[in-house]
């Protein structure tokens, strides 16, 4: 539940900071439009990748925990059940 919580907030401040990473830059002539705009374009970009990264990360590891939580879950049902047949063998 924690890591859930902790990949929310992250995903929510990576956006902000792509918008802060990657400022736009004042246009001079029509060639500094298209220069700053591929500019941006490529910081965006770079930005969105690192994002990826970080989800992947995140997800594998909120995966990792849930598995663990599941594997846990049948453990102990798993003893639940050798314990209701050990009563029933002990209390016929």
């Amino acid at each position: 539940m924690r890591a859930i919580i902790v990949a929310g907030v992250i995903g929510l401040l990576a956006t902000g900071a792509a918008q802060a990473a990657c400022p736009t830059a004042p246009d001079g002539s029509s060639s500094d439009y298209v220069n700053n705009g591929t500019q941006r374009s490529l910081c965006l970009q770079q930005e969105l990748a690192g994002q990826l990264a970080m989800r992947q990360q995140i997800q594998a590891q909120t995966d990792a925990a849930m598995a663990r939580i599941e594997m846990d879950m049948k453990l102990q049902q798993m003893q639940q059940q050798m314990r209701d047949a050990q009563q029933s063998f002990m209390n016929p």
